[in-house]
């Protein structure tokens, strides 16, 4: 055991880099990126539902989870993204793959726990436009990269008959890259401002779990987690370089600007708190049907060295319905009468106002 745990700690190691790169959204310029969903496939297929618990499955984004755990579980997803992006004069299809999550979770005879590490923000984007100086035409380009991950270690433990309690601690880390370039006609190296934040710090989620019996099959599931506000530290520089546009390499000159003198080599990211509640009523290994609902003080979200006056920030929530049937868990015979079918919907106000115009998601989700 000793040995396998090692081993699937050097793989967390060794993904890292790979989970920087997990979206080509053009909004993933605002805050720390592309917020990316915390839990494995099975939550995911069911809209995002936490409130789901059971004895053979982690349950990455609910740490009260783990007290019910039986069975030791190693959890890895990987995401393939297609995406078609249609502008007022081009319409371009684009395609990412990123680490979704890599952990382990293990049961004891007291409590149960976990560590692996998730994607928590990605950014990837590029975006061009043309413009006429003096009667030279110019094209501006609009480059970022990165993300931040977390390294986290949840545990879970029974308290009351019907009650579980527990927590996440999540170490935080990463680096985000944008740049902003300008290039003229007839001229080789185009000037290109590089701003580099390297982000670390902590934060915690505390989550409790009831499991009420109302029948001898049919069982309550309901939720309550928090996750309070929390600061990370970013370490900043600033570079002014000359480049080509035909590279991305650093081939002119290459100035450092000083931050130090203003305050902003050094700078303080607030994440704001989150709450969320849930509920759902199923019959043991046949049905399962819930409801979420999750609040996000987005408002308070502040990075001063990434910020953009295009930007603003408004508290944002989700709502989540989901669940799963098993036709026949018994069945012998018949393998698709053992499949679990998931499905749920996902409708979301991400708290991120761009020119104005508040970003909103909804997407439906299913998968077997």
């Amino acid at each position: 055991m000793i040995k396998t745990i090692f081993k699937f700690i050097l793989l967390l190691t060794s993904s890292v880099l790979f989970s920087q790169s997990g979206t080509i959204s053009p909004f993933s310029f605002a805050g720390l990126g592309d917020l990316n969903f915390r839990g494995t496939q099975v939550n995911r297929f069911m809209g995002g539902l936490e409130v789901y618990n059971d004895s053979i499955h982690a349950n990455l984004s609910n740490p009260s989870s783990y007290a019910k755990l039986q069975l030791t579980n190693y959890n890895l997803g990987l995401n393939y993204r297609i995406n078609n992006l249609k502008g007022a004069d081009d319409t371009k299809q684009l395609a990412s793959a990123s680490l979704d999550y890599i952990g382990v979770a293990l049961p004891t005879k007291y409590f149960g726990f976990g560590f692996g590490v998730i994607p928590y923000t990605s950014v990837g984007y590029k975006l061009s436009s043309v413009d006429s100086e003096d009667g030279q035409d110019a094209i501006n380009i609009f480059d970022g990269a990165g993300g931040v991950n977390k390294a986290f270690f949840s545990v879970g433990f029974n308290a009351l008959k019907y009650f579980s309690f527990g927590a996440t601690f999540n170490y935080n880390f990463g680096q985000i890259t944008q740049e902003t370039g300008r290039y003229q006609d007839q001229i080789t190296l185009g000037t290109v401002l590089q701003n580099n934040s390297s982000l670390s710090g902590y934060d915690l989620k505390f989550s409790t779990h009831l499991e009420l019996p109302i029948s001898k099959t049919m069982e309550f599931q309901a939720l309550f987690s928090y996750a309070p506000q929390a600061n990370l530290t970013s370490t900043n520089s600033r570079l002014v370089i000359s480049r080509p546009f035909t590279t991305t390499s650093n081939f002119g000159e290459q100035i450092e600007i000083d931050l130090n003198s203003s305050g902003m080599d050094k700078t303080n990211v607030d994440i704001p708190d989150i709450m969320t509640f849930g509920f759902g009523l199923g019959k043991d290994r046949k049905w399962f049907a819930g409801g979420q609902y999750t609040m996000n003080a987005m408002s308070k979200f502040s990075h001063v060295f990434l910020s953009n006056s295009s930007v603003d920030y408004e508290d944002a929530y989700q709502i989540s319905v989901g669940g799963f049937f098993i036709p026949d868990y018994r069945s012998i015979t018949s393998y698709w009468k053992r499949i679990v079918f998931r499905m749920g919907f996902r409708h979301e106000l991400t708290g991120i106002i761009v020119n104005n115009f508040g970003l909103k998601e909804t997407g439906i989700n299913f998968g077997v």
